[in-house]
């Protein structure tokens, strides 16, 4: 790889929002497909689909506004450089439901799809260098650089104004940058779900 292009910042970027509206979160099974492009100035992937309706279903996880935030930190060692990727979003008002859907990440492999608010669609927990199942086909049977939940913190609160609710942590351990998804996320808000293809 070679140091061919230069990074300019235009008037633009200066104007940019911070910030993360959406989150939809998968496990990756067996015959999911996903197309890496890597083409010059390109660190893309430009599908997810299952390799047979040519769609994959995401499950959407509401975070209360401004709190959502995925941060990159990135460290070398032996001449490995690592990058952990970490999602944070505070989820209010607690309750059983919420509970349950949370007690299912505890186990999970996940990848995490997410939308920032300059409408740049970003993949953790995916890569294209340590993937189970064929690499080279495309065809992705598990990441070995999965998005795992780390930590939740939160609680009721004491006072009648205190916050009620947790945040989340997931968090990638990568060989590689998020990757930015450029093919069609399609949401389906009332049964809080999305579809990539």
């Amino acid at each position: 790889m070679a140091i061919d292009n230069p990074i300019r910042v235009e008037c633009a970027d200066l104007h940019r929002s911070g910030g993360i509206t959406q989150i939809y979160l998968r496990n990756f099974v067996q015959g999911d497909e996903v197309t890496f492009d890597n083409n010059a100035g390109l660190h893309d992937i430009t599908s997810m689909n299952d390799g047979a309706s040519g769609t994959l279903t995401w499950q959407m996880f509401d975070a209360k506004a401004e709190t959502a935030n995925l941060s990159i930190t990135s460290s070398k060692e032996n001449g490995t450089t690592a990058f952990e990727c970490t999602l944070t979003w505070y989820v209010p008002t607690m309750n059983s439901a919420r509970f349950h859907e949370i007690q299912e990440l505890l186990d999970e492999c996940a990848t995490a799809l997410i939308t920032d608010s300059n409408g740049v669609d970003y993949v953790v927990g995916m890569s294209e260098v340590f993937a189970v199942g064929g690499n080279n086909s495309g065809e992705i049977y598990r990441s070995q650089t999965p998005a795992n939940l780390t930590s939740i913190e939160g609680g009721t609160g004491a006072a009648y104004q205190d916050e009620n609710g947790v945040t989340l942590t997931l968090v990638a351990k990568q060989y590689e940058l998020p990757r930015v998804y450029t093919g069609t996320i399609t949401p389906n808000i009332s049964a809080g779900t999305a579809t990539t293809s």
